[in-house]
């Protein structure tokens, strides 16, 4: 299986994508870039700064929104775990996957280290959602998260490592071993949506780190088994516990795998940003006091009501647990009139927690029987007065391209100037003509 992936990847050249999706790409980086810089000053991205310096990581990359340059070891999983922080990052939906936090970070990191050029990184990008995209699509079977494992973080290695591979220019047999030899880091776990840790954050840093080390130990000889998904004690069995069928993994007759991503509007699981987006437009038509309200009722699919996490009351123990919960990003719409890094910081408000408490998740079919061609949700509520008011939103909306944009120049205005956010923009919707990455990378950096 990885010998005919490790040949697709390496097909992928620059000057025979189609244009929109060297678009897709050009603004996936650009919503990587300004998540990352949300959560710059964030405790976790701090102690992650904090642990590499202490291990000694000298180089010439630059970490988003932070003074000074680290090697593209750290530079690579310190951006990856910051991309994760707000749950505000790209989905790829038939994998249950964020490609855009692995694929990206590593690609800037080893590009930058090695003045790759615009084109190359867009190369490396996008090999870096084929690939998950193409395994996942057979690995992430029905019912997988329920195993205990996230396969955002057991698809990263894959994703990592193809990007790294492009950048490196390893040819086919290279992007093999660079897949094989990650393939035995897949790995994280489902636990922090019961505990409110920051744990799927580090499986970033983790993964991120594995891929880099995974190619560079491919460009220099070193192989892993080819059979590493599909073998007898390979992922596919050891994961889903029955034979898979690979098959599907080397299907060309799709377009590429990024051109079906999309960007999150809210920061949130993907199971729950309908049931967001539902209390939204609610919202908007209706200043509610949330002490008027007595009762909230969530319809959503099967898979929106028993993915981990999904369904949690509180109270919410840190901001994961709250960006994976329905009730949550009602309670926060209701309470604060958004959903938002902004509000999410204050997951433990007593307002928040205690609507919180009169929210509840249910099946509902009609919303079940479009899944997963249409991710939708309905809400009702049901206020003191014996009102009722209701919304149903039939499908996600993700953010558009002008929408990444104004989010970008939100999230950068903590870090630069108005000029200098303008000029990144520009620079990163025209990647393609930049001969060195380094050129956009230290634009990223914090002004010592």
């Amino acid at each position: 299986m990885l010998v005919e992936l490790g040949e697709i990847l390496e097909s992928i050249k620059y000057d025979k994508l189609p244009e929109l999706t060297v678009q897709k790409a050009k603004i996936t980086i650009l919503n990587f870039l300004g998540t990352g810089l949300a959560a710059a000053e964030s405790p976790v991205t701090k102690a992650e700064v904090s642990a590499w310096k202490r291990l000694g990581c000298a180089g010439v990359c630059a970490v988003l929104g932070h003074g000074g340059t680290v090697s593209p070891l750290a530079a690579a999983s310190i951006n990856a775990l910051m991309g994760q922080v707000y749950l505000l990052e790209d989905c790829q939906e038939h994998t249950l996957s964020h490609p855009g936090v692995i694929a990206i970070p590593v690609a800037l990191a080893l590009g930058q280290d090695t003045n790759a050029s615009g084109k190359k990184i867009v190369e490396a990008v996008v090999a870096g959602y084929e690939s998950m995209g193409r395994i996942g699509a057979v690995l992430i079977a029905p019912g997988f998260p329920n195993f205990g494992l996230r396969p955002a973080s057991t698809l990263a290695p894959f994703g990592g490592a193809a990007a790294a591979a492009k950048v490196l220019g390893l040819d086919a047999r290279g992007v093999c071993a660079a897949l094989s030899i990650a393939g035995n880091t897949a790995a994280g776990v489902m636990e922090f949506v019961n505990s409110g840790a920051e744990d799927i954050c580090l499986q970033n840093c983790f993964a991120a780190g594995n891929s880099v080390m995974a190619a560079m130990l491919a460009s220099d000889g070193v192989t892993g088994s080819p059979t590493v998904l599909e073998g007898r004690f390979g992922l596919g069995r050891a994961m889903n516990r029955k034979d898979l069928d690979w098959t599907r993994a080397s299907d060309m007759s799709a377009g590429y795998m990024i051109d079906d991503s999309f960007i999150k509007r809210f920061p949130g699981c993907g199971h729950v940003l309908a049931t967001a987006q539902a209390a939204t437009e609610l919202y908007s038509r209706h200043r509610l006091n949330p002490e008027d309200i007595e009762r909230v009722d969530v319809g959503v699919s099967k898979g929106a009501t028993e993915f981990p996490g999904v369904d949690n009351q509180g109270p919410f123990t840190g901001t994961i647990s709250a960006m994976m919960s329905h009730q949550f990003m009602v309670a926060s719409v209701l309470v604060h009139g958004e959903v938002s890094a902004r509000t999410v910081d204050m997951y433990d408000n007593f307002a928040v927690a205690d609507l919180a408490k009169k929210i509840f998740v249910e099946l509902d079919d009609e919303v079940d029987r479009a899944f997963p061609h249409k991710t939708g949700a309905k809400l009702r509520v049901r206020l003191r007065n014996g009102e009722e008011l209701f919304d149903f939103q039939e499908e996600i909306r993700p953010l558009d391209p002008e929408e990444v944009i104004a989010r970008f120049r939100l999230c950068a205005e903590t870090h630069f100037s108005g000029g200098h956010i303008e000029d990144i923009i520009d620079m990163t919707m025209s990647i393609e003509a930049l001969d060195s990455v380094n050129e956009l990378m230290i634009m990223l950096e914090k002004p010592l």
